[in-house]
């Protein structure tokens, strides 16, 4: 069968640089042609809605067309040409008026042959109101009440008629049911010659064709048609004519009688006008001829001679458009030097809209095009190759040779196939293109030299094949749902161990790529994170085997709360399996695997003891707190059984939070022995200082805790001693042994064990590297820095982390990891010679991905616009809820499925089936660019759309929604996944109310339709917010565009070629590392690092004060054991601006800018620093610091910003405050 997308490469070009063969054929599996044909319905159904196609639409009831049918509009001129004339208030209407052409523009080669034929052929629909039949008001008479909110007094008694109604119901008007029937004009299309155009071209004159004809028959076919709408009779009152009396609803007789009573006058006038306009002009320069095609609403053209109707809709022109057939000659694309340049890319672009996007079709040349005011763009499913399978077991089991061998082998064809396109990919390519090419090439190979390296020590070194078999033996045992590893996953995790060993073992001979940064680039629910987890479950388990028995393996980051609470649970449910695997080989000697979670106090608590020794105890809150232990519950199914069985309890005597599953038949409860068992997941920042868990998962913004906090030292293995009952310690006593804690806890300092420090961290993961941007990222780059230099200094430059970012979106991404890590940076995997086709992953032949939809409001506000799409949407699910067979025949009726749907032969088999399918499209998302748009969504379904649902009646419900945004409290936010991803009918939601903070880490596979409300602010946002869904099933993306925005007009007007290019059009990512004013916000909190995490440390029993106090820090300076120059010099190094940091890429000038600030404020901060302290019992070097309002010191967070200022109440906005607190 032929592929479904166009941009598929034929299945007989090389293995490599398109799909399997296994692709092109129809797969037997079903379900994904199920999922797609629903899809297909839905979309096809919310489309129809908005532009009044399809037969549903023929007539409308209660609603004025422009409302229902707001994209696709062509208005009257009359608003427009009279506020021009009018002049004074042109500027304001001008914006505001909805346009009144469209068309699009298209190129011929000048020599265009006189013979050649171009066919123009216009399009639209046009509605006119009649009168209700006595049955239609009867039907939709209170759904008419319901639309335009009359309010009826409650009546208190009823009186049950002799028909089966109420007294009240008969004594209340009823609103006269607007019925509204669709005419489709008979357009005939205007024939254009070569030699016409070409003599346009030259005289500049417009060739323009009126449209009369057509509407005087659709004129003709109004005025033959039943009941069409009259003028009032002059003595009609307003409310007469709107509301029809109980009288004149007895019977049928009545209700005539009352229609021709009011509605006297004449028809009701039908001002149809529209003309087709084309101009030429031609361009030497580039030997050709530009068409313009304009299908114009040209009413009120001539405004004072117009007819002015009661309503605008009357004039309106509706899903209109127009389309180009070519006879004799080929449309010429639009060139693009920056398509030239890059070698996957056609951008051919045929023909350009204007007020509507633009479809072009043809074979080889392509001479039809055609306008489009609701754009679909369908992107294919993109799959990970499984042309070398590698299961976990197999490679559990040690056959490595025949998976690795043999996906070594298979590396090196696709370099060879890649090669051999060369000559197809570059033709009429620029030079830049071959130079991108050639650089793809021999990253692809550079990928298969570290892989070959990676096998190797797997084979030949034993500690890293046992780590490499445990690391398999822990993923086989994760479940059935995934049993191999993807093509990219494997390979990255084996190009890297090189990297490990040579880390641990610098003097060994292994080429390693410690110096660079690996960069994950796949798109969202590609496995990224399972690439990186894997590489962290393999680094722990082969430091346990060259003797790092306890300590941190890895940390990983993460921008927002909510990723790190999403990944949390995947990455307790590795660890834990790692431990199960780790227990059994006394190889693996050690402390448990285990992992921490470190965001901060909003989330949950920095310490278990707060304040003083009086303070709340958080330990016993969480063992007695009801609200607290919910609060606090961060992973809530055990890793080790799967069940939903966790609870969270505390432990006084070893201030501890404790996370336990209460399953009775876990086998961690089992093999604990008791009636639960303690799971290694610590989630206070304190717990985590102690335990210095294998794995942190952190928000980025807690680096910051290194200017602030001694304690977290022992995260990068300095450690001193070890207490049995409180964890480790980087000083001379317990963490636990401390002035706030309470006396009956505190340790005695005999009791503690010595132990040596250990390595720091292996790994440092940046997950949604794109996220670090503008002053987050200009703070965390300092701070990174700061950190390698630190770990340089206590480990005698013996220890280089390895740095590894993961991101769906990317550009600039090289620039970003220079500036963030003070290293190169290669992109992983890299590109084939096509597009989307590689050796790593394709776009499927027939599956589809997703639908991205488009629309601009044209005759109604964009607010209105978006209830409407987010009500239809919701109307379609339910009308086919409460009737599977028209579910079933829809299905049976489109063309979207390449195959049969095997629906079950049994009633009940097939409902049930059907009803799964419903399931799976059922929630929406609603993206909003601002929390503003979403509190004010959140009010309309809450009103208005709920309002209009409930009063459709029957099968039509309102929605349960719930709002996502940045300020949303986790609590709610936990409460709302957990909802999402169950199927308890009875705590549904059926729409998410977003903001940005859901496009990332929302992981939710029944997420299939998005709706975004005016275009994000970026393409990367754009694609993460859209990726959350068709992550498994077909999905849909509705973009209601802003009009008055540029942006989106564009992206409109292009919008096959905006979705199909737009890894092109991702912005890169801004951030300045040398930013002016960053210095001044981090320099105090690296300052204060050095002093309490290095000098603290190295001076720890020498003075009577700590060093990080001001008695302390003055003695050592006094005695040269601080010296300010040998700390100035370190301070440069941490800001990486030395002569030694100097680099090819680097900016030099930035550099020397820097190292000069950075000398002026550390001098600054030295002489504060020294200063005796304005409060003697502030001598904590953070204080000293900040000593006066205009200071600043340590950073408390990467988000800490703004500097504080004090806002003090007056009596007056005391009272005013206080009545807002008690609403």
């Amino acid at each position: 069968m032929s592929p479904r997308f166009d941009s598929i490469p034929p299945k007989t070009d090389p293995e490599y640089v398109r799909p399997p063969d296994s692709a092109y054929k129809v797969s037997d599996d079903p379900s994904y042609r199920r999922h797609q044909a629903v899809n297909k319905v839905f979309t096809e159904r919310l489309t129809n809605r908005i532009t009044g196609r399809g037969d549903k639409q023929q007539r409308v009831f209660g609603i004025d067309p422009q409302e229902q049918f707001f994209a696709g509009v062509l208005a009257s001129q009359y608003p427009y040409r009279k506020a021009q004339a009018e002049d004074d208030t042109f500027q304001n209407i001008a914006t505001k008026v909805a346009p009144f052409t469209l068309g699009l523009k298209f190129r011929l080669n000048e020599d265009v042959a006189d013979d050649a034929v171009v066919d123009v052929t216009p399009d639209a629909k046009v509605f006119y109101r009649r009168y209700p039949t006595y049955k239609e008001q009867v039907e939709h008479g209170e759904l008419a009440n319901a639309a335009e909110d009359i309010e009826i007094e409650e009546v208190k008694e009823t009186d049950v008629r002799a028909d089966g109604g109420t007294e009240a119901e008969g004594a209340r008007t009823q609103s006269l049911v607007g019925v509204y029937e669709r005419l489709e004009p008979s357009f005939p299309s205007i024939e254009l010659t070569g030699s016409d155009l070409k003599e346009a071209a030259e005289t500049g004159q417009t060739i323009k064709q009126s449209l009369d004809e057509p509407f005087a028959e659709a004129r003709r076919e109004f005025e033959n048609a039943k009941r069409t709408f009259r003028e009032a009779d002059p003595d009609a009152t307003y409310r007469e004519q709107g509301d029809v009396p109980p009288e004149a609803r007895k019977d049928e007789s009545s209700f005539k009688e009352y229609i021709n009573q009011v509605f006297s006058g004449e028809p009701v006038p039908t001002p149809w006008r529209a003309a087709v306009r084309i101009t030429c002009s031609r361009r030497p320069e580039e030997s050709t001829i530009v068409v313009s095609v304009q299908l114009v609403n040209t009413h009120g053209e001539d405004f004072s001679e117009a007819i002015k109707c009661d309503s605008e809709w009357q004039t309106y022109l509706f899903d209109a458009g127009v389309s180009v057939d070519i006879n004799g000659a080929s449309l010429l694309p639009f060139e693009s030097q920056e398509i030239r340049d890059k070698y996957q890319y056609d951008g051919e672009i045929y023909a350009v809209g204007e007020n509507c996007a633009v479809n072009s079709r043809g074979g080889e040349t392509v001479s039809y095009a055609e306008t489009t005011t609701v754009p679909i763009h369908e992107q294919p499913k993109y799959r990970s190759r499984e042309t070398v399978p590698a299961p976990f077991e197999a490679l559990a089991d040690g056959v490595t040779n025949n998976v690795l061998g043999v996906i070594a082998d298979e590396m090196e064809r696709a370099a060879e196939q890649y090669d051999e396109l060369r000559d197809e990919v570059l033709k009429e390519k620029s030079e830049a293109a071959g130079e991108d090419f050639n650089n793809a090439i021999e990253e692809f190979i550079a990928e298969r030299e570290r892989f070959k390296r990676g096998r190797k020590l797997i084979q030949e070194d034993e500690d890293v094949g046992r780590a490499f078999r445990a690391l398999n033996r822990t993923f086989s045992q994760m479940g059935d749902e995934f049993t191999e590893w993807r093509l990219f996953q494997i390979i990255f995790i084996v190009m890297s161990i090189p990297d490990i060993v040579a880390q641990a073992d610098p003097d060994r001979d292994i080429k390693d790529h410690l110096d660079i940064g690996d960069v994950i680039y796949f798109p969202t629910g590609g496995g990224k994170t399972e690439a990186y987890l894997g590489l962290v479950v393999f680094t722990a388990f082969y430091d346990r085997l060259r003797g790092k028995h306890f300590g941190t393996t890895a940390w990983t980051k993460f921008p927002l709360r909510l990723l790190s609470l999403q990944q949390l649970q995947r990455i307790a449910n590795v660890l834990c399996q790692a431990e199960t695997i780790r227990r059994k080989d006394d190889n693996f000697s050690g402390e448990e695997f285990s992992v921490g979670y470190f965001v901060g106090k909003n989330n949950t608590p920095n310490k278990v003891i707060e304040g003083d020794s009086n303070g709340a105890n958080n330990a016993r809150k969480a063992r007695d707190n009801k609200e607290k232990q919910e609060d606090w519950l961060i992973v809530s199914e055990c890793p080790y059984c799967g069940e939903d069985s966790v609870e969270v309890t505390g432990d006084e005597q070893r201030l501890r939070i404790v996370h336990q599953c209460t399953n009775s038949e876990c086998p961690e409860v089992e093999r604990q022995g008791g009636e639960a068992a303690e799971l290694p997941v610590y989630i206070t920042d304190e717990e985590v200082y102690r335990y210095a868990p294998t794995f942190i998962v952190s928000t980025i913004d807690k680096m910051a805790i290194m200017g602030m906090q001694r304690r977290a030292r022992t995260l990068f293995g300095r450690v001193k001693h070890r207490c049995p009952n409180h964890g480790y310690t980087g000083e001379n006593r317990c963490l636990c042994d401390d002035w706030n804690y309470p006396d009956d806890i505190q340790c005695d300092s005999e009791s503690l064990e010595s132990v040596d420090p250990v390595d720091p961290p292996s790994l440092f993961i940046q997950d949604e590297l794109h996220l670090l941007r503008e002053e987050f990222g200009a703070f965390d780059s300092h701070y990174e820095t700061f950190l390698q230099e630190w770990m340089d200094k206590v480990t005698d430059n013996g220890w280089t982390p390895k740095y590894v970012a993961a991101t769906a979106t990317i550009a600039g991404a090289k620039e970003q990891v220079q500036s963030l890590y003070w290293r190169d940076a290669k992109i992983f995997p890299s590109q084939g010679p096509r597009l989307k086709q590689s050796f790593y992953a394709y776009e499927d032949p027939h599956q589809l991905g997703r639908q991205m939809v488009g629309a601009v409001p044209r005759s109604v506000s964009r607010t209105f616009a978006i209830n409407t799409v987010i009500k239809e949407y919701a109307q379609i699910v339910q009308k086919f809820r409460a009737d599977l067979d028209s579910l079933r025949d829809a299905l049976f009726s489109i063309d979207a499925t390449s195959g049969p749907l095997d629906l079950p032969d049994k009633v009940n088999e097939q409902e049930n089936l059907l009803q799964d399918l419903l399931t799976q499209y059922e929630t929406q998302i609603s993206y909003n660019i601002s929390k503003g748009n979403s509190d004010m969504l959140q009010r309309s379904v809450k009103t208005m759309i709920n309002w209009q649902l409930e009063s459709y009646g029957e099968p039509y419900k309102s929605l349960t929604s719930v709002s996502l945004t940045g300020e949303t409290p986790m609590s709610i936010v936990r409460d709302a996944l957990d909802r999402l991803e169950s199927d308890d009918p009875d705590r549904p939601i059926d729409i998410v109310i977003a903001t940005s903070m859901i496009s990332h880490g929302v992981d939710v596979n029944k997420f299939n339709f998005i709706s975004f409300f005016g275009m994000p602010r970026n393409t990367a946002e754009y694609i993460q917010a859209y990726s959350r869904v068709g992550r498994r099933h077909t999905g849909s993306v509705f973009l209601l565009f802003d009009s008055m925005r540029a942006r989106d007009r564009s992206h409109y007007t292009r919008f096959d070629h905006y979705h199909r290019y737009q890894d092109l059009l991702v912005e890169a990512t801004p951030l300045e590392r040398w930013a002016e004013f960053a210095v001044e916000c981090t320099l105090p909190g690296i300052f204060a690092g050095l002093i309490i995490q290095y000098y603290d440390e190295l001076l720890e029993d020498q003075y009577d004060d700590r060093v990080y106090l001001h008695e302390g820090l003055q003695e050592a300076a006094r005695n040269g054991d601080i010296d300010r120059e040998e700390m100035l010099e370190m301070v440069l190094r941490c800001y990486a601006v030395t002569e030694d940091h100097e680099r090819e890429w680097a900016d030099t000038t930035g550099m020397q800018l820097y190292r000069e600030k950075l000398k002026k404020y550390f001098k600054e901060l030295w002489t504060r620093a020294m200063k005796k302290p304005l409060n003697p019992k502030k001598d904590w070097i953070g204080f000293l610091l900040d000593r006066e309002e205009d200071h600043r010191g340590p950073m408390r967070s990467l988000r800490d910003i703004d500097e504080q200022i004090p806002v003090y109440p007056t009596p007056g906005s005391a009272v005013a405050l206080k009545m807002l607190t008690d609403n």
